[in-house]
């Protein structure tokens, strides 16, 4: 309330005041607890006034912010009004101040800007001051940038010592995906590198050798498992995501695909009732991260969850097959032309592990059995493969 205001309410106050003393006898008095203020010994300073003034401001705090000699000349009718003005005024204000403080403290912040000196930092048990300040309020895309600027093309020394058992991501994050997270122009970061499964598999830094389908080359691969689930992929998703902001908190790319996935539920629309869900969907977040790594090394902002839905839509277009409908899993398996039997496994060339991780074309499981005829239309289906059959 400004110094217009208050005097309006101080004049309008004592008005309506003096309007009802004419109506009511001269000695009335009016309780304030401890005391009892007669109007003309208030008014004409008489009896203890100093305290009668403390116990009003004790019990009507909105009148803290008034002088003293401006309560001196109201009658006590006049102050219980203007109390109850102030207190509608301050409740209204207060509606409002929140975003006027936040608006205020974004003025002061650009027109003052902090100084940090310089310090040492080994990003374990020597910390710069400037990690506790606060985040900062540019676009994301502008923060990339200026990293870039800084860091170059190469990131950042890799570790992988974070604490990610606080969070609850704990053990959730192969030796490899900690290494690609430091670089943002690597292109060997995908979602399955935080897979769970592929942590816990023993074998996860080995390379699988085998030989390639009707040729005598080697093939030499990674040892990671595929996401076989949905639920495996959310979860992947949220682990790359809690371990980025661990490794750059200013680096927010992977947040702008969770945001993607959040807004269109995982892109149910598109992909309802696929049983290849979580394989298209880690297909497309391992496009996405191999994009923002080429914009990095250009010095291009990451893409936003805006240009997301854009990028999938083109992706989608360019992978039709991925969207065909497809015969249930039950008539498949028992149709004559297929066999839900692993053709590679009997050959012994399949790289799967066990027929939990074997899928065919249309994402289906592949027993891993034998598959040589023991009968009229019967096959062995023990576990080894037909090479083995005995």
């Amino acid at each position: 309330m400004n110094s217009v205001q208050l005097a309006a309410s101080v004049a309008a106050a004592s008005a309506q005041a003096q309007q009802e003393q004419l109506r009511r006898p001269v000695h009335s008095s009016v309780s304030l607890g401890r005391s009892t203020l007669e109007p003309v010994a208030w008014q004409q300073g008489e009896a203890d006034t100093d305290g009668d003034l403390m116990e009003i401001w004790k019990l009507l705090p909105n009148l803290r912010s008034l002088p003293e000699h401006m309560l001196r000349r109201l009658s006590p009718e006049a102050i219980f009004q203007l109390n109850t003005a102030l207190g509608k005024d301050q409740k209204t204000t207060s509606k409002l101040s929140v975003n006027a403080r936040l608006s205020q403290n974004a003025r002061r912040l650009a027109e003052n800007p902090i100084t940090v000196g310089a310090a040492d930092d080994n990003r374990k048990d020597i910390l710069h001051p400037a990690r506790f300040l606060g985040g900062a309020y540019c676009p994301n895309s502008e923060m990339w940038l200026a990293a870039r600027r800084f860091l170059g093309d190469k990131g950042i020394a890799a570790i992988g010592n974070y604490d990610m058992d606080s969070i609850g991501c704990g053990g959730c994050v192969t030796p490899r995906g900690w290494e690609a997270l430091h670089n943002p122009a690597s292109q060997e970061l995908k979602i399955k590198m935080f897979y769970l499964p592929n942590v816990t598999n023993n074998g996860l830094s080995a390379k699988r050798v085998n030989l390639v389908d009707g040729e005598e080359a080697l093939a030499i691969g990674d040892n990671l498992r595929e996401i076989a689930d949905f639920e495996g992929y959310r979860a992947a998703l949220n682990t790359a995501r809690e371990a980025l902001h661990s490794v750059m908190p200013w680096n927010r790319s992977i947040c702008a695909i969770v945001g993607f996935m959040t807004n269109t539920s995982y892109l149910q629309e598109d992909l309802r009732n696929n049983p290849r869900r979580a394989a298209i969907l880690s297909e497309f977040t391992d496009y996405v991260l191999g994009r923002n790594a080429l914009n990095w090394e250009n010095c291009q902002p990451f893409l936003s969850a805006d240009e997301l839905a854009h990028v999938w839509t083109q992706w989608r277009g360019k992978r039709a097959a991925l969207f065909v409908s497809r015969p249930s899993e039950k008539a498949w398996s028992k149709t004559k032309e297929r066999s839900n039997i692993c053709r590679k496994f009997n050959e012994g060339k399949c790289a799967k592990q066990s027929d939990k991780e074997c899928k065919s074309h249309f994402g289906y499981t592949l027993r891993h059995v034998c598959n040589k005829f023991i009968g009229l239309n019967k096959h062995c289906e023990k576990d080894h493969p037909r090479v083995e059959h005995k």
